[in-house]
């Protein structure tokens, strides 16, 4: 029996992952690149004056977020939003920052989603900020208690942050999959044979919008493809969804990470040209904390100067 209990023990240490050592640079630029993210995706949307069909905490808790439709509001709150992400970015009072960056995100998101239509967009955004603020909170927390968060060998502070974000990131994409799967019966694949009228209907929609195709040829190539021979539609979608389903294999190294970053990163240019979706936020923070430029950036060129001495 003990020995048994071994082996499962040793199974479960092998599942854990490892802090793969990340750079105070590493950190410091994804703060930068949310920083950025979050300042340029923060509209003021002065024509959501009303919350007309509240949703999400407008509903649940009736708070009223208009004040994020109001011009001059939120014109002074993106003053302070200025500061407020340099303490941010350079780890000054971040457990007060992140709070704000937080309501802010939240606010212009469920003021959007109040207007009788539901959109995806601020949610990866808001996740994002969702755990960095209850992270940080904790472990200050736990810092004022006396208490100090106990890390476990060879873990951080910094290497935690970054970690818990990408678990964040990974976590929706998983639930989206799942999702996908339980809505469906397990009949996702099947069904996604009939994605070419959903994909006319929304194309037609687009043109009726704009009165122009704004879209590449390959991707109305694609549409077409689809449209006229449904059974394709499972080989180029299907892929999408093993995407998804693995991306939580991104927390077990840089190298999975890149590879299930730049995965999700086609499945969503895809969906951008093909089915007219907005993703440009998942994208970004997919740049950002699973692809980690800076870092092979730097690991690139490291491997040059050897040689070029």
């Amino acid at each position: 029996m003990s020995f048994f209990i071994t082996i499962v023990f040793n199974f479960l240490q092998r599942l854990q992952p490892k802090n793969p050592g990340y750079a105070r640079y590493e950190a410091w630029c994804m703060r930068l690149g949310l920083a950025v993210l979050l300042y340029f995706n923060l509209p003021i949307q002065a024509k959501f004056s009303a919350q007309p069909e509240p949703n999400g905490l407008a509903l649940w808790l009736g708070i009223d977020f208009t004040w994020a439709g109001n011009p001059e509001v939120m014109k002074w709150l993106m003053w302070i939003l200025i500061p407020v992400l340099a303490c941010y970015v350079f780890g000054i009072l971040r457990w007060l920052a992140l709070p704000y960056m937080l309501t802010l995100s939240l606010a212009v998101g469920t003021l959007k989603n109040s207007q009788g239509s539901i959109s995806h967009v601020y949610q990866a955004l808001t996740m994002v900020l969702l755990v960095q603020a209850a992270w940080h909170l904790y472990h200050q927390i736990r810092n004022w208690m006396g208490k100090p968060h106990s890390f476990a060998p060879t873990w951080n502070a910094r290497a935690m942050e970054i970690f818990v974000t990408q678990s964040a990131i990974a976590a929706i994409y998983l639930t989206t999959a799942i999702t996908k799967l339980v809505r469906s019966d397990g009949a996702w694949l099947w069904q996604i044979r009939k994605i070419g009228v959903d994909l006319e209907k929304t194309w037609n929609q687009d043109y009726y919008h704009k009165l122009e195709r704004d879209s590449p040829d390959w991707a109305l190539g694609l549409k077409n493809l689809v449209t006229e021979h449904p059974w394709v539609a499972i080989i180029l979608f299907g892929p999408g969804l093993i995407a998804e389903l693995i991306a939580p294999i991104a927390l077990y190294g840089r190298l999975r990470a890149l590879i299930v970053g730049v995965l999700l990163i086609i499945l969503h240019f895809g969906a951008i040209h093909i089915m007219k979706l907005t993703f440009e936020q998942n994208m970004a923070l997919l740049l950002i904390y699973f692809i980690n430029v800076p870092y092979w950036i730097g690991a690139g060129v490291g491997r040059l100067r050897p040689a070029s001495g």
